[in-house]
């Protein structure tokens, strides 16, 4: 393995110099000397020992991001949302010189060991973490993002989008094309997250309306059957003709068990997504659905992440991208 010392040697300046130019600290060395250090470098195969970096900076050039793993659930990156995600942040991550480095936690208690133990230079959040995140800021002295937080913590730095606004375009969009019988199904809307967001919009268009939506249809999918779930909402005594739900994977779990049932979807369920991922363009028929910009979010997710690292004194920063509504063809219109 080359070494700083090999460099030097033929380079003919000190490790030190070696060092400092390979290092971006080179204020002290001329340019001429720092170019022909990089160079030789580069010619012998030169490898960073990225470990012994951080162990004298006391930080790396690891960028930790956090995802909780739900026991029971698939693997977190199956869902289109969180690969399209994390293939963006990485992207830029790496843009700006650093690497990232995913973690799947249990819960808040492996936070501190995975920040700690590879002292990380930052990181974001994925997903929920309001119930712990002053802990987690008290407890970590690092830039750290988090993402679609609704928390009442002040002095966070986060990324979200408008959920509320969401729910109220689905139940605006429904109404439009004459949907007057509707559901709302997803996870469990508890606490102050997005799908309670998502929930909450929708409800209060629907109640400008002068609608109001039947508590049984806000079905909580989490440990139910989803054909159970079609098949009551088909025959109620006002049978359910538009969904609106919480993802675009959803929608498709709606798609595939309505066809096993011999529903047609929007004949028989018209049905409006959440997300826009990959897939929504390409179902059949093809998904009507609230499109965030994922890549947009990352991309300002890495951005707060390196104005944190660079100055850690920069105030705490809460930017809301809006959403907006892509008609496709899984929405009947009854109105005409």
């Amino acid at each position: 393995m080359v070494t700083l010392k090999d460099i030097a040697e033929k380079a003919g300046v000190s490790s030190m110099t070696v060092s400092r130019a390979l290092n971006g600290k080179s204020k002290d060395i001329s340019q001429k000397t720092a170019e022909k250090i990089k160079k030789i470098a580069e010619e012998m195969g030169y490898i960073p020992n990225s470990s012994a970096k951080a162990l004298a900076s006391h930080s790396s050039k690891l960028i930790a991001a956090m995802l909780i793993d739900y026991d029971g659930d698939p693997n977190p990156l199956v869902d289109p949302y969180n690969s399209a995600f994390f293939g963006e942040l990485a992207r830029e991550i790496q843009k700006n010189g650093y690497d990232l480095m995913l973690h799947y936690i249990k819960d808040y208690s492996e936070v501190n060991y995975c920040l700690k133990s590879w002292k990380v230079a930052g990181a974001v959040f994925i997903g929920s973490f309001d119930d712990n995140i002053r802990q987690i800021q008290e407890d970590n002295h690092i830039p750290l993002v988090f993402t679609d937080s609704y928390s009442t913590v002040r002095r966070i730095t986060n990324v979200g989008i408008d959920d509320f606004h969401g729910g109220e375009l689905a139940a605006r969009y429904l109404l439009s094309k004459g949907h007057r019988n509707l559901a709302f199904i997803g996870p469990e809307a508890i606490g102050n997250g997005v799908i309670m967001h998502r929930l909450q919009g929708f409800c209060s268009y629907l109640r400008e309306a002068g609608i109001q939506l039947p508590s049984e249809h806000i079905i909580n999918l989490t440990g139910q059957n989803i054909e159970d779930i079609l098949k009551m909402l088909k025959k109620a005594p006002h049978p359910v003709t538009g969904i609106f739900t919480t993802a675009d994977n959803c929608a498709f779990e709606i798609y595939g068990t309505a066809y096993r049932l011999g529903y047609r979807i929007p004949e028989d369920f018209s049905v409006i997504g959440f997300d826009d991922n990959s897939m929504s363009r390409r179902a059949i028929p093809p998904l009507t659905t609230i499109r965030q910009d994922i890549c947009q979010k990352a991309q300002l997710a890495c951005q707060m992440l390196m104005k944190k690292i660079e100055d850690a004194k920069s105030p705490a920063e809460n930017i809301i991208l809006d959403v907006d509504l892509i008609e496709r063809e899984s929405v009947l219109d009854l109105s005409l």
